[in-house]
């Protein structure tokens, strides 16, 4: 009788040749993942932005005099970039003719309104208790410029400064007059005029721009940061959804 022939991979074999694939595979796919996944880590692992961290102007003080209570204006603020392939380690080893000259900027909507009371101010914000009326700081209709100090941080304290960016998803919100809120019109998402929840899907209120800052001549500036604070992951700990 003819002998059956061997099989030429015993079980071992091919168990060690399935693990070395895998190994092989993982090696393989996680260098592109690492670097599509980059920004994620930098921003919400590290606390990293590839935004400048420098002063950016808002709006003029004849905006500010022209912000009617009870209704947001938008503001558009671009803010510059650094590209990651840019890093400063990188540039560094390249002489100045091979560097790269061109500027890279990151365009924010920002809303502007004058704060309307409210009954508490919680983990999501004013939570919809509005009490009464915005009123405009009686200054903006004494003076045109040379705001003192004082002056200066009751503007900044009677003024909403939110991005545009639902707490959601990162959908451009709107603002609807008729309903007095603001609505992200991707999942129903509602705000109050201060930017606080008021319903659907947002895990919080809307973010504000924490570093503000109104200059003598009353212009308004900021600089690129959201009112992030430590407590509830998923809610007063997340990050916005865009950049």
């Amino acid at each position: 009788m003819a002998e059956l022939q061997k099989d030429p991979i015993t079980r071992g074999d091919f168990l060690g040749f399935g693990v070395l694939g895998a190994i092989s595979g993982a090696i393989l796919t996680l260098p592109p993942v690492a670097f599509v996944l980059s920004p994620v880590i930098k921003t919400n692992v590290l606390g990293q932005t590839d935004v400048d961290p420098g002063w950016q102007r808002v709006a003029s003080v004849e905006d500010l005099k022209s912000l009617k209570p009870g209704t947001p204006d938008v503001f558009e603020v671009e803010f510059p970039i650094e590209q990651v392939y840019s890093d400063k380690e990188i540039q560094e080893k390249f002489p100045e003719s091979q560097k790269s000259q061109a500027e890279f900027t990151t365009r924010h909507a920002v809303w502007l309104s004058w704060k309307a009371p409210i009954k508490t101010q919680g983990t999501q914000g004013s939570g919809g208790d509005i009490l009464g009326e915005p009123e405009k700081p009686a200054i903006l209709d004494q003076k045109t410029s040379g705001f003192t100090e004082s002056e200066r941080q009751e503007i900044l304290g009677k003024l909403n400064i939110l991005s545009n960016s639902c707490a959601h998803l990162g959908c451009p919100v709107r603002w609807f007059p008729d309903k007095h809120e603001f609505l992200c019109p991707c999942h129903g998402g509602l705000y109050d005029i201060n930017g606080g929840y008021v319903g659907g899907p947002p895990p919080r209120g809307m973010y504000s721009y924490t570093q503000a800052e109104i200059r003598e001549d009353g212009t308004l500036y900021i600089k690129h940061g959201y009112d992030i604070q430590p407590g509830i992951p998923g809610i007063s700990t997340q990050q916005p959804y865009v950049v």
